[in-house]
């Protein structure tokens, strides 16, 4: 496709056109000109087209953020690129990027952490993955639309040097590591401007500055004016504007719009559609991408808490089981909103059926005890004794619980981390009479558990939204056919945080907290968490050891030695933060700035080596417009979590110097 000719013979009224969707999921046809449509799809986890095409679930967002795996990441990206291609789907709206500021944020589900790094890096996989079998990923809601409630006219008001080193960053990586073929930008303002017409967002800092050469698409309804949102930098309002001809005639008339932005808009959109169609390369395989859906959900199921060993479970430990919990038997394994999958068949592994698999020697029985979306816990006292008498039998028991099913939504806020009370209310008399009480959350974000809950139980296990395949995950990882290896992506707290201005006045919402934001705030509040970001355990010990770091120009070498000491094999997470303990600005007491999953045998001991560039130690300088790295000590730590540093040590950087993200220094601008 000649893009350029193309353009050039295109009359004003084919331009707009076709900067706007021809239908809610599809962009426009200009047949004189050989332009073809292309199709788009929603799916952070799984595409979401007809229920009789029954399309994988895959896990959601935040389950793969538990991982902290790459790997699992690209997988989820090939997969549901396989998926795409063969629908004929030419564009993923996913993943979701925004940072968990607020615990509350009904769509954290879709969101992979409270971290940036995180966020950019598992991020970039799933977008790469995707790219690999044709598709396109849409990266969204650029930028900070971290809240449901009011998000559609509320006014974030952010300093400039948090918007960028918190909500940002995560962008900024994918950009740069992936560079993804789209964006969306959110509904929101920033700083009184909307998103969809916020130039300092769209065009000098996207654009401009990161070099995105994408396109960039409105959220579905995000536009206020066409000629204004253009002239911004974006390209593509969605969903279909019937008045747009004669709304971009009239900019064109008034100065509202340029000629240049609208031939550049245009041509993004052309070079979107000049991509060829997603072809599949072998013939569709669903069973084999549920069995990849079931490896990305185990990936990223979270061991809280085990005492005594009490997981994994095993004939010969236990000989009577009770599970207890109408999750247990209709799981929770998705959110709602735009990222639901509909499926006229159900693909579900039922969480109950397949531990009966795994220990069919074992006698498992199944108590619903009380219902997932009932509140009233009056009538059910007269019940509790019966099934506490019960529970007091069982080897183990383990408890399905969690959020409900409306919490984890689009368009809605959480109303609180507690439980259901009926949940609550059945784990404390279980932990009463047995010591062996094992509970499963089922939630999409973080849960604030009660005193039995967290203090009685023996064990629990954080096993977010696994999609379609979740059941068998869980029960691999319960009967320790697969160790666990995920990571709280979030900090889980007591409490909700009661400094975050939340959820405004309705008009804007202050992010006076600046970048005390998830562990960067805990960090210096360790009595108000619960679980610390970062945290998991596993069924073998790891060994840190032999740590060396040091400057090498422009980049910073880590090695250390990583050894199992179990009687499992099973992976480790590790984390690599960053303390600037005399930055001349206000920072956290620390950041991370690198992380990776690493397995390792029984018994096996790895040399774990990486470079980083000098850039991950910078801070954005507002009166320079630049990163700087200063000069001075700065003290690398290497942890199991946030709160569990095993090894540390420091570096010394000579003389500052303005660095771009990419790593390498550049010239000081006087």
């Amino acid at each position: 496709m000649d893009i350029k000719k193309i353009i050039s013979e295109m009359t004003t009224e084919e331009k707009a056109i076709l900067l706007t969707g021809a239908t809610s999921m599809t962009t426009a046809e200009i047949e004189r000109l050989g332009i073809e449509s292309r199709r788009l799809a929603d799916g952070t986890a799984g595409v979401r087209a007809e229920p009789e095409d029954n399309c994988v679930l895959f896990p959601a967002v935040s389950c793969v953020g538990s991982s902290w795996d790459k790997q699992a990441a690209r997988k989820l990206g090939r997969a549901m690129g396989k998926e795409c291609a063969h629908h004929g789907i030419s564009m993923i709206l996913g993943p979701g990027m925004n940072i968990k500021r607020n615990v509350l944020c009904g769509r954290n589900f879709e969101y992979y952490s409270e971290d940036p790094v995180i966020t950019g890096e598992l991020a970039s996989e799933f977008i790469l993955g995707l790219k690999e079998e044709g598709v396109c990923a849409c990266p969204k809601h650029y930028a900070m639309n971290n809240q449901e409630k009011h998000r559609l006219d509320t006014s974030v008001e952010v300093d400039e040097r948090t918007m960028r080193e918190i909500y940002l960053r995560g962008f900024e990586i994918a950009v740069k590591k992936s560079h993804p073929d789209a964006m969306m930008c959110a509904y929101n303002k920033v700083n009184s401007v909307w998103c969809s017409e916020n130039k300092h967002l769209l065009r000098d800092i996207l654009k401009d500055e990161w070099g995105f050469d994408g396109l960039l698409v409105s959220d579905w309804g995000a536009v206020h004016n066409i000629c204004k949102a253009v002239e911004a930098g974006l390209d593509l309002q969605m969903p279909p504007n019937g008045n747009i001809v004669n709304e971009i005639k009239k900019g064109l008339a008034d100065g509202t719009l340029s000629e240049k932005a609208l031939d550049e808009a245009v041509e993004r959109v052309l070079r979107f559609v000049a991509l060829p169609i997603p072809k599949e390369t072998e013939a569709y395989d669903r069973a084999a991408l549920h069995d990849a859906a079931k490896e990305i959900a185990a990936a990223g199921i979270v061991l809280l808490k085990n005492e005594n060993k009490v997981l994994p479970l095993t004939e010969k430990k236990y000989k009577k089981i009770y599970v207890v919990g109408e999750y247990a038997v209709s799981p929770l394994i998705q959110g709602q909103g735009s990222a639901e999958v509909y499926q006229a068949e159900d693909h579900t592994d039922i969480p109950l059926e397949e531990l009966k698999k795994r220990l069919p020697d074992c006698e498992i029985e199944y108590i619903q005890a009380y219902k997932k979306r009932e509140f009233s816990s009056v009538m059910l006292w007269p019940g509790i004794w019966d099934f506490r008498h019960k529970v007091a039998e069982a080897d183990a028991v383990i408890m399905f619980a969690g959020a409900m099913e409306s919490e984890d939504t689009e368009n809605f806020d959480r109303r609180s981390l507690l439980m259901n009370p009926n949940y609550e209310m059945f784990i404390e008399g279980a932990c009463k009479v047995n010591r062996n009480v094992i509970i499963v959350l089922q939630s999409g974000g973080a849960i604030a558990l009660d005193y039995y809950c967290k203090n009685k139980s023996a064990a629990i296990v954080y096993a977010g939204l696994g999609g379609e395949a979740a059941g068998g995950a869980l029960a691999d990882v319960l009967c320790g056919i697969i160790n666990p290896s995920g990571r709280l992506s979030e900090t889980f707290p007591t409490e909700t945080r009661t400094d975050l201005d939340y959820p405004g006045n309705g008009y804007c919402t202050e992010y006076n907290e600046k970048l005390a934001v998830g562990y960067r705030y805990y960090d210096r509040h360790p009595e108000k968490v619960q679980f610390p970001f970062g945290h998991g355990l596993s069924y073998t010990e790891f060994r840190y050891s032999d740590m060396s770091a040091e400057v090498k120009g422009d980049e910073i070498s880590v090695e250390f030695s990583l050894e199992n000491t179990g009687d499992f094999d099973g992976a480790e997470v590790f984390g690599l933060y960053a303390s600037d303990p005399y930055c001349t600005l206000s920072v956290p007491e620390k950041e991370l700035v690198y992380f990776d999953k690493i397995f390792l045998a029984k018994g096996e001991k790895k040399n774990v080596s990486f470079t980083l560039p000098l850039s991950v130690l910078s801070h954005y300088n507002v009166s320079l417009g630049k990163y700087i790295v200063e000069d001075g000590r700065f003290d690398l730590l290497i942890g199991a979590s946030s709160q569990d540093i095993r090894l540390k040590k420091s570096i010394f950087v000579a003389g500052s110097a303005p660095y771009s993200m990419t790593g390498r220094s550049e010239p000081m601008i006087g």
